[in-house]
C-alpha cells in the first residue's frame, strides 16, 4: 500500500495530503518520498524513518545533510548502516563499534577505512 500511495502522490501532488500518512508509516518509503517528491526534510515522518537504520542513515545524510543524533540508537544496531554512517562523520564511532564488530566483513572495513 506505501508503494502505491508514493507512485499515487508522486504524479498528483493535490493527493499528496491525504496519501502522506499512508507513506511516512513506511519507513523506507517515507525516505524515498523526501528524497525524490519533497525534497526537502519531512519532521512528521521522522519517528517513523528513524526505527530503519538504512532509511535513518540515509535521511540523515541525502535528506538533513547533517548528523542526526536521534537516529543514532536505530542506526548503530545495524553493522553495515553503522559503518556507512561513521564513515558520512568521517570519524570513528565508538559507540556503535561493538555493533559493527559483531559483521566480520564490516568491522573489517571500518578497521581498514579508520587504520585501526
Amino acid at each position: 500500500m506505501p508503494a502505491l500511495a508514493y507512485e499515487l502522490a508522486k504524479k498528483n501532488p493535490e493527493l499528496r495530503p491525504k496519501l502522506e500518512p499512508v507513506i511516512m508509516k513506511d519507513p523506507r518509503w517515507a525516505f524515498v518520498y523526501t528524497l525524490n517528491v519533497l525534497k526537502r526534510p519531512w519532521p512528521e515522518a521522522e519517528p517513523y524513518i528513524m526505527k530503519d537504520p538504512y532509511s535513518a542513515c540515509g535521511y540523515s545524510w541525502l535528506v538533513l545533510k547533517r548528523r542526526w543524533p536521534e537516529a543514532e540508537p536505530y542506526i548503530m544496531n545495524d553493522p553495515l548502516n553503522a559503518y556507512v554512517y561513521a564513515t558520512y562523520l568521517k570519524r570513528r564511532w565508538p559507540e556503535a563499534e561493538p555493533y559493527i564488530m559483531k559483521h566480520p566483513y564490516w568491522w573489517k572495513e571500518y578497521k581498514r577505512h579508520f587504520e585501526l
